[in-house]
């Protein structure tokens, strides 16, 4: 059976089966439950559709991912999967470590409990993308970028930099996000790295690169 594509009432209803499941096996969701990937592109209607579905929850059981997900593949194909996370670096060396602040996105009733579904913002998705090889990824990055701004993603890059797990690759990832102001906002990169808050060494360096660039 060939995959069928999963909108975004879809997603809430796969999330509220595996919420009922989840209750009726008395192995509950932990919150936060937040949307990642392509499912939060789907809720934030960037995509039309989504193969699959990506959450993070603080507590979830694999037992209760396996039933549901086998019950909807005989709706949207074999290929059909859950993918849940428990760990706040959704993939990537980036630990979003305020994952549970992420926005509301939707309220689910299930019985007597009341579930608050969550999704990434544009800009955690965008420099998430950002910090990865994938085409896909880099493939959406215009279309993240179109939906926020220089000031919120410099805001949200020096709050997540410091979360990064590859210290030694933190430059290129720096280096990376003024590349990236410059090719989708045609931002001055001396103004966005004056911008970013980064150890000394880093902004000579970066300064340096880029004025090389110019001279070039």
């Amino acid at each position: 059976m060939q995959n069928i594509p999963i909108t975004y009432e879809d997603i809430i209803s796969i999330i509220k089966r595996l919420l009922m499941v989840a209750e009726e096996y008395n192995e509950p969701f932990g919150e936060p439950i937040v949307m990642v990937g392509g499912t939060a592109m789907t809720a934030h209607r960037i995509r039309k559709q989504s193969f699959d579905v990506d959450l993070y929850a603080r507590i979830f059981s694999d037992d209760v991912i396996h039933l549901v997900e086998q019950e909807f593949r005989e709706q949207f194909g074999s290929m059909f999967k859950i993918d849940v996370t428990s760990t706040e670096n959704i993939w990537g060396m980036i630990m979003l470590r305020d994952i549970h602040k992420s926005e509301t996105d939707a309220t689910i009733q299930v019985g007597d409990n009341q579930y608050t579904i969550q999704k990434l913002s544009y800009e955690n998705l965008f420099l998430l993308k950002l910090d990865s090889n994938r085409k896909k990824d880099q493939d959406d990055l215009p279309m993240l970028y179109e939906k926020s701004n220089l000031e919120l993603l410099v805001k949200r890059f020096n709050i997540i930099v410091k979360w990064h797990g590859d210290r030694d690759s933190v430059l290129g990832y720096a280096d990376s996000f003024v590349a990236a102001m410059k090719k989708f906002g045609n931002h001055d990169p001396v103004d966005v790295i004056s911008a970013l808050n980064l150890s000394k060494f880093m902004i000579e360096l970066l300064y340096e690169s880029w004025s090389n660039s110019y001279d070039e």
